[in-house]
Formats: structure tokens, sequence, C-alpha cells
């Protein structure tokens, strides 16, 4: 019998992933789709690009709004020169990277956890060839970063589950440090909580587990203790009581805030409608902060003319945001929970559906326009992608996708539990589970307007769960079909 070249391990499947990942690129360049530099200048995460260039290390190390390995990269392109046609080639050519990799990860996963080189290769191809990455690898956002971070992470992790060693887990707990030096929404909570969990599964491993967490988990708190000395507060990032206050205190009605404000129960920046406003909003702010000769610090504006949301003053701005925020939490829950719940509607819109991908989305509208309706189920797709939520743009099929997944994985757990015993692959499952859960609890309970962009960086993990899910449930309806062995007389 012939054997089948994609059911044994070899580098054929990845060799033709790649070349239709050349051959789709070419396809969709050749439809209109262009890389977009202008996030350079205008994007709120991205320092100012004369600092990148010319005072970079002093820039990553103050800069108090964000971790700094994402302008670190950005600012390593940057230094190639302000020529667009080779800016654009640069980062063409690392978003291509990022994309390619983060596809093969997905493929290795789903090949390792199903044993089904055809079903691993079939995901991994659909995933390729998504709007949302076609989208988001033509725009110098992080999101293409923390794809494949996340896709290193969970492979790495599968790896040790299978053939344990101190290099592999101290590889994965440095990509875990780098995720959360990219990323904001990834905390040390999560790094500890996930090393505590690679200690339960591989209890013969354990000190091993926990001595290659050591120097990365210390090297997170190093980012915490620097933010510490330039602003004062723990955190990898000072904006998080100006993104929460979307989801609290900007969401209570205009004159119940008035009401609450001459109570002395808000701030009077609580009657603000923007929560990212300008310095001259801020003015008695801005008046009380001492200039620190650093300029990441003290820039109120980029040289781009865009807000530099890095000063210092915003540290303070962020700090009475987060009071307010707490205060319309105690007052009026209610309308914590109402935001929360768009923010939910809103991570099961479509990825591509993001304002600041609509350029290139349009130019190839036809094709994701099939995407939205056949694999996300989108009833009503919007020519025009807005941060306002309508509901008949909800992927349907998304959302059925999602719980399917996470109610899976949540299986997993409790049968692992049970049983107190748990396979290499059931292990990965719930590694994924638990990110799928990170990212959906946390982004959608501190964020607003962008969850659909969340989603997509674990929507890998939510494929590859439902690939296993699928590959046993056809081998549970196989062997349900085959006929029973006679018994012996």
């Amino acid at each position: 019998m012939k054997k089948d070249a994609f059911y044994y391990p070899s580098t054929k499947p990845a060799l033709w992933l790649v070349g239709l990942y050349a051959l789709s690129r070419l396809c969709f360049y050749a439809a209109g789709v262009r890389f977009d530099l202008e996030p350079i200048a205008t994007s709120w995460q991205i320092l100012d690009p004369v600092l990148l260039r010319e005072n970079l290390a002093e820039s990553l190390f103050y800069m108090p709004g964000q971790p700094p390995l994402y302008n670190l990269v950005i600012g390593l392109v940057l230094k190639l020169g302000d020529d667009p046609l080779t800016l654009t080639i640069a980062f063409r050519a690392l978003y291509s990277a990022l994309a390619i990799a983060s596809v093969l990860l997905l493929y290795s996963l789903v090949r390792k956890l199903t044993d089904n080189a055809k079903l691993a290769f079939g995901v991994a191809a659909l995933f390729m060839l998504t709007p949302a990455l076609v989208l988001y690898e033509a725009i110098p956002y992080y999101t293409l970063m923390i794809l494949a971070l996340l896709g290193t992470i969970a492979w790495l992790f599968h790896l040790c589950m299978e053939r344990f060693t101190f290099v592999r887990a101290l590889a994965m707990f440095l990509a875990m440090a780098a995720l959360i030096y990219t990323r904001s929404m990834f905390q040390w909570q999560w790094f500890v909580v996930l090393a505590l969990f690679c200690g339960l599964v591989l209890p013969g491993r354990r000190k091993a587990v926990f001595a290659a967490a050591v120097v990365p988990l210390a090297l997170v708190f190093a980012l915490y203790g620097k933010n510490v000395m330039v602003t004062g507060h723990f955190a990898t990032s000072d904006w998080m009581g100006m993104s929460l206050s979307k989801l609290t205190t900007l969401a209570i009605d205009k004159p119940e805030r008035q009401r609450l404000v001459e109570a002395g129960e808000l701030s009077d920046m609580a009657l603000m409608d923007f929560p990212f406003n300008t310095p001259e909003a801020y003015a008695d702010i801005f008046d009380d902060v001492e200039p620190t000769g650093i300029t990441v610090l003290d820039q109120k504006r980029k040289s781009t003319g865009h807000v530099n949301y890095n000063h210092l003053a915003y540290a303070d701005v962020s700090e009475q945001a987060l009071d307010d925020a707490i205060a319309s939490v105690r007052i009026h829950p209610e309308v914590y929970l109402q935001s929360m719940g768009t923010a939910w509607l809103m991570f099961m819109r479509p990825s591509s559906d993001y304002p600041f991908l609509k350029d290139n989305r349009a130019a190839i509208e036809p094709y994701s326009r099939a995407f939205s309706l056949l694999l996300a189920g989108q009833p009503e797709y919007p020519a025009e992608p807005e941060f306002d939520l309508e509901t008949g743009q909800i992927g349907i099929l998304i959302a059925i996708g999602y719980t399917l997944a996470v109610v899976y994985g949540l299986f997993i757990l409790l049968r692992c539990l049970l049983r107190r015993r748990v396979s290499a692959v059931d292990a990965t499952l719930i590694f994924l589970w638990l990110n799928i859960m990170y990212v959906s609890v946390i982004g959608n309970a501190f964020e607003v307007d962008e969850n659909q962009r969340f989603r997509f960086s674990v929507n890998p993990f939510i494929a590859a769960t439902l690939a296993v899910m699928a590959a046993r449930a056809l081998d549970w309806l196989h062997s349900r079909g085959r006929p029973k062995k006679p018994e012996p007389l």
C-alpha cells in the first residue's frame, strides 16, 4: 500500500504551507493589500520615531506606558533609515516571518495533538488564509508578535510534556517573559499560574521546572521594579485606569456623572468623555509634574504631532481615572456589568472588523465578506468597520466554536482531576484552555472596543482544541461502527 506523505513526519507539509503562504500573499498583493506604515507616526503604543532612531536605549528604559520589547523591535527596524520603501520591505519581511512561524507552529501543535497530519495541514492552511491574519500582518502592531510568542509557548510546553529537558523549559519560560515584555495584558500572575501548572503536570520534574522559571521570572519582576522607580506604580503599564474608565466611569450617563462629581463621589475628570485625552485637558496635572530631563517622560507631543502618552503626567492621570473607576463600580455595578457584556459581544466579532484595517480590508472585500459569512457566521457584514457594535455583526459560528472549545477544555480539566492523571495531550489542552480563559476574562474585564483583536491571539488555541475534539469524536464514531469481535466459545 502506498504510504501517505502527510501521515509520516516530514518536512513536506511545512514546505507546502510555506509555498501556499507565498502564493496567497502574492495574490493578496495583486488585490491591493499593502503594508501600512502610518501607525509608526500615529499609534499610541509606539514611541516617537525620532527617539526610536536616535535615543532608543534611554527611551525604552524609561517608557512607562507599555512594556519595551515591541518598541525595541520597531526601533531596530527604524534604524535602517527613513526611506519608506526600505522600511516597508523590512517590516513586511519581519511580519511575514512572524505569520508563517505562527502557521507552522499551529500545524506542528495540531499534528502532535491529533496524530493526523492531514487535519493539521487543513487547520493551519485555513488559519493562514483568514482575512484577519492577512490584514494584521500588514500593519506594524504587536498583534503578530503576541500570536507567534503564544504559539511558541504552547509548542514548547507540549515538547516538555513529551520529553522534558531543562533547556526546553527554560526556553518556554523565556518566551513567557518575552510576552510580558511585549503586551501589558500578560502579567506576572499569568506567568506564576502557568509555572505552577507545569510543576503540577510534571511532578517528577518539579524542581527542574521551577529552577527553569527563576531567571525569566526575575526578568519579569525587574520590569515591574523599573516602573516603580519611574512612576511609583507596580505595573508594566500605567494606562490601566484610563482603559478601565471606558467600561465604568465614562459609561455612566453624563447627568449622573455630574451629580456624582458635585457630591464629591467622583473627580472633575469624570466629566470628560474621552479617556486618553490631550495634555491640555489635564493642564492642572501636567503643571504639577516637574521636568525630569528625560525626553520620553517630558515630551507632551511626539515629533509627529500626536500625543505622547508616555509623559510622566499620564501616570497621575491614570491613577485618578482608576480611583474614579473603582468608585463608579461601587456606585453603579450594573454599568460595569453591562460594559463587560458589550466587551464579550465585541469579542465574538470577526477579528478583521477593526477600524484601522479598513483600507486593506476594502481591497479584499469580496474575500473578507465570504469568510465572514461562511467561517464566522456573521449576519451583517460592515463595509466600514467601526468600534461601535451592531448586534448583527457578531460572528455566530465564532461564538459557537469558542463556546465548544471552552466547554471541552473544562471537560478535560475536570476529567483529569477526577482520574488524578493526565496525558501529554490532555495537559496541553488544559494549558491552551488556561490561556484562552486568561485572555478572554482579563481582556474583556479591562477593555472595550478592541476585544476582537484580543481573541485573534488565541484563535490558534481555539482551532487546535476544536481539531482535537473533532478527531476524538470521529475516532469514537468509527469505533462504534466497527463490528464486535465474536466471543470465544
